[in-house]
């Protein structure tokens, strides 16, 4: 019996005996007058039993049972140690067939004393919001992340990704080892196949997206571009640079979600290195778009097809200008590459482009035709057989200067030739007392 329900009955006790009246009594326990009526009515009938309610101690029907919060409770211990409240409370539908509220398991896992990896949170900075684009297709972020994708002290790796502005989908990732072109254009590759191309790509100032090479005045506008950049450039994609991370706070937020929800997955699946992760990661891709896209509003969008088969490959290759031979070869990071199959003229001492692929092909393009090159022995030079012949016949004999040549003279102006002074150490003496004098 509670403090409240004791006050209640010494109440009801004085009504009773008449020692309150009922306007006294609903003013002694904040009542009104009709519910004293009630109260007095059952306490007449029932006694003390009557003030009490008639729930107490009975537990309600809609009660998580005991073996639920036992079972949750270990799933977390054993199973999702490394996953946040509401990550944990999508696995338990999903995967263990357990469904409950976010707040019904934070329930049962705080009063065990466990905390959610999110639940310290640092003040936010405040920035102005940019409007999501208004379709799909019209803008996407990009930006890698390197982190322990794999758990603690089991390696990096880094993840590229692309996220559309008015959606927030992911429309393709992949991993690599270390930031590089070619994980940024496997994951282009794998949003232009279902998707197709975007308008424009929002990006940081790395030297995959910017040249550091400062453009000429002869260049005007036109600015060196790098390798990814040609390769936008050739796709029909615009570039935005971002002078901040805020600017581009979709991909970081996207960061922030994955590291903290795509490590476990990958442990649950069993994923220790990058190629096993690539095979897996569409499907843990779709999944987190399942939960996290959103649709825009409007259901048009802006992704372009490309008219030709694109070969990625070919498109952000490394490129160089060089100079060709008589045979239509040129030399290139100190090798010689020449046409694989025969080629006529067109290609002898002319300007082409050089491309290696990522895949590490070469390739020339001269006068918009695109041409394969492998590479061939350097041709050794010639040497003359007469000079040879001479050089091995008879050594060389030194040069004997003549004997009124300037070397021989003295440093003073009316001096006579050292041959005019007699023997070699009467001239050398001779010479040294000209020379103090």
């Amino acid at each position: 019996m509670s403090q409240k329900d004791i006050k209640r009955i010494k109440v009801l006790e004085m009504v009773v005996n008449g020692m309150m009246t009922n306007q006294e009594a609903a003013e002694a326990l904040k009542l009104c007058r009709r519910q004293i009526i009630r109260l007095r009515k059952k306490y007449l009938d029932q006694g003390e039993a009557g003030i009490i309610h008639g729930n107490r101690g009975r537990h309600p029907l809609h009660r998580i049972g005991e073996h639920i919060r036992l079972k949750v409770l270990g799933l977390y211990r054993e199973k999702y140690h490394d996953f946040n409240f509401s990550h944990f409370t999508d696995s338990l539908k999903e995967v263990e067939g357990i469904d409950l509220s976010r707040s019904s398991v934070v329930r049962i896992l705080s009063a065990e004393g466990f905390t959610s990896k999110k639940s310290v949170r640092r003040k936010a900075k405040l920035h102005r919001p940019r409007p999501r684009k208004q379709a799909a297709g019209m803008l996407w972020q990009t930006d890698a992340s390197r982190f322990e994708w794999f758990g603690k002290g089991k390696g990096y790796a880094a993840l590229h990704a692309y996220i559309d502005d008015a959606t927030g989908r992911v429309v393709g990732a992949w991993f690599t080892k270390n930031e590089s072109t070619a994980g940024y254009v496997a994951a282009l590759s794998i949003g232009r196949e279902r998707y197709g191309l975007p308008m424009e790509i929002y990006s940081d100032r790395h030297t995959i997206f910017r040249s550091p090479q400062k453009s000429s005045e002869e260049e005007g506008e036109e600015r060196s571009l790098s390798n990814f950049a040609q390769g936008l450039k050739d796709l029909g994609i615009d570039q935005i640079f971002a002078l901040t991370p805020e600017a581009k706070g979709r991909i970081e937020r996207l960061w922030n979600t994955l590291q903290d929800r795509l490590t476990g997955e990958l442990r649950l699946l069993g994923i220790k290195d990058i190629d096993e992760a690539n095979k897996v990661l569409p499907k843990l891709i779709a999944k987190h778009n399942r939960k996290f896209a959103v649709l825009p509003a409007e259901q048009e969008t802006a992704y372009v097809k490309p008219v030709e088969r694109v070969d990625a490959d070919f498109l952000f290759a490394r490129r160089q200008t060089r100079k060709t031979d008589g045979g239509g070869s040129f030399s290139y990071r100190g090798r010689t590459y020449a046409p694989s199959t025969p080629e006529k003229g067109s290609m002898a001492h002319a300007s082409v482009e050089v491309r290696e692929t990522l895949s590490g092909r070469i390739w020339a393009v001269c006068k918009g035709r695109r041409i394969e090159m492998k590479e061939v022995e350097r041709p050794k030079p010639a040497a003359s057989n007469k000079t040879a012949k001479d050089k091995g016949a008879r050594l060389v004999n030194a040069h004997k200067p003549a004997p009124d040549h300037p070397w021989k003279r003295s440093f003073r102006k009316n001096s006579l030739p050292i041959s005019e002074l007699g023997e070699p150490k009467v001239t050398f003496s001779l010479a040294i007392d000209r020379i103090c004098k």
